[in-house]
């Protein structure tokens, strides 16, 4: 299977979802949906981990604060543990980065360039793939159920919850040496890509993409 074969079967199962979403979204059970979004964004992540383990780039353990999309990864399942005020804000965060988790379906994060339609389909490209077709999923799914709002309070708990999340991992950098988020401020970037040749410039971007992928997802 080629790349092109491939973005096409996650593409039809994306609007296909999205369809049936849209014309019984007042059908859902949302408890059990949600469930069945976690579980399938678990496999999803876990066949991503393992494909990532494959290519040696697991030296630390599963992918949880690298960059958005293993976070995003690791907070979907939380959210079934998360108290009702916690779990607004994830929900906020997660709903209005969907616009950015499909546009990721195009592009390999590890490679920092966009798909080579001819390149094999291999089981990470496939397994990120997946993944980020779930995440864009469930984040419309949640606005469609109306368990996310469009409003400017939810646009302000999500900008909170990523902001918090990433100033967390910035403060474990500085403390244990980590790379949380690609933020060390001795080995910084942005998805492998060091545009401004500065730590402060390049974490001010990084907080301000954030602001527009998620600025973007609540306006679409």
């Amino acid at each position: 299977m080629n790349m092109q074969l491939m973005l096409g079967i996650e593409l039809s199962v994306y609007f296909m979802s999205l369809f049936l979403i849209s014309v019984y979204r007042d059908k859902l059970n949302t408890k059990v949906f949600n469930i069945v979004f976690v579980i399938a964004d678990v496999f999803a992540y876990l066949c991503w981990n393992i494909a990532a383990a494959q290519q040696g780039w697991l030296k630390d353990g599963f992918m949880t604060l690298e960059n958005i999309s293993p976070f995003i990864a690791t907070v979907i399942p939380l959210t079934l543990f998360m108290g009702e005020k916690t779990k607004k804000f994830a929900f906020a965060a997660i709903a209005f980065l969907h616009a950015g988790m499909f546009g990721a379906l195009f592009i390999s994060p590890e490679y920092v360039v966009l798909f080579n339609y001819s390149t094999e389909a291999t089981f990470i490209y496939a397994s990120e793939a997946t993944f980020h077709m779930l995440a864009a999923l469930f984040g419309i799914y949640l606005i469609l159920t109306r368990q996310v709002e469009c409003s400017f309070g939810n646009w302000l708990r999500s900008i909170a919850f990523m902001f918090s999340v990433v100033t967390f991992g910035v403060i474990l950098n500085y403390f244990l040496d980590t790379t949380c988020f690609n933020m060390h401020p001795d080995k910084y970037c942005i998805y492998m890509l060091d545009i401004f040749y500065s730590y402060e410039a390049t974490r001010l971007a990084y907080y301000l993409g954030i602001l527009l992928v998620l600025t973007l997802g609540m306006q679409l």
